[in-house]
């Protein structure tokens, strides 16, 4: 009786030991390569407010570059697009404003990687001047190409 015990109980022990491997190295493969990928493409879009109206949203807008997009009725005006976190407390001192940030995902790597590099430029400049130059750059890149899809992750608990 012993023996047919550890004949059916040591084959399902070491089939579950090796599940349970294989389970959590196919796990840190996958969750790696999500975060890498979600991380390389995260941006962050500096909103200068949400408004009921277009005509609400120029006039309050008067005076700053900016891009904006209708999103549930409402138009929010866009007048950063960073890739650096660090860069929006910069971006915050020269535009003196109350000022939302949501962060978004970006699948076309080219203006991913323009990003990149205006970012770089952004944080070592010094110049306010300079520094809504660069920004000016960054919206240009978002407001020449119409076919660009931002993505939004909500997580729901």
């Amino acid at each position: 009786m012993k023996d047919k015990i550890k004949k059916v109980v040591i084959p399902i022990f070491l089939s579950v030991i090796c599940g349970a491997i294989s389970g959590k190295l196919v796990y840190s493969i996958y969750a790696t390569k999500t975060e890498n990928i979600l991380t390389s493409n995260k941006i962050y879009l500096l909103e200068s407010g949400s408004y009921d109206s277009y005509d609400n949203m120029r006039n309050n807008t008067m005076g700053i570059n900016y891009v904006y997009y209708e999103d549930d009725n409402n138009y929010k005006a866009i007048i950063a697009i960073v890739k650096d976190y660090d860069n929006i407390d910069k971006i915050k001192k020269i535009y003196d404003k109350d000022i939302n940030v949501s962060e978004y995902y970006l699948a076309d790597q080219d203006l991913n990687n323009k990003l990149i590099e205006l970012d770089s430029k952004l944080k070592i400049a010094d110049d306010e001047s300079e520094i809504k130059n660069i920004v000016i750059e960054m919206l240009d890149l978002y407001r020449d190409d119409n076919s660009i899809k931002l993505v939004k992750i909500s997580w729901l608990f």
